[in-house]
């Protein structure tokens, strides 16, 4: 049975939904939006691999947007590959903030994210 979801508060609405029972969310405002802005609010999404497919094709789309989102997501977020994801994003970016955060990385107390980081930085990366 497929799911689907409200982007804006990423509650479960039934497929045939105008507006969101959860938060009134006007589904058909979402239509309106850019791809960039559908993957930046697919950030939050409560599945795990949508929300790295987002990363990853943020990245592709080298979106400055995203920046700050990413930097955010590198804060809390505790599955490696999600930050993993994060980080080869940044590296497909490829600007000096993305760099910068990249390098903070290598600090990271998970010893999997500072060697993916490290990986990245010296040219070795995705």
């Amino acid at each position: 049975m497929t799911s689907f979801f409200c982007p804006q508060c990423w509650e479960e609405i039934p497929e045939s939904a105008l507006d969101c029972p959860h938060c009134r969310y006007d589904l058909s405002s979402y239509e309106r939006l850019s791809y960039e802005e559908k993957l930046i609010l697919a950030l939050r999404h409560p599945l795990r691999g949508n929300r790295m497919m987002a990363i990853r094709l943020l990245g592709e789309l080298k979106s400055h947007t995203a920046l700050a989102l990413f930097e955010s997501i590198l804060k809390t977020e505790e599955d490696f590959y999600v930050v993993r994801e994060v980080i080869y994003s940044l590296t497909k970016i490829g600007n000096e903030r993305g760099k910068r955060i990249i390098q903070a990385l290598r600090r990271h107390p998970s010893s999997l994210v500072r060697i993916v980081a490290a990986e990245v930085s010296a040219g070795q990366g995705r």
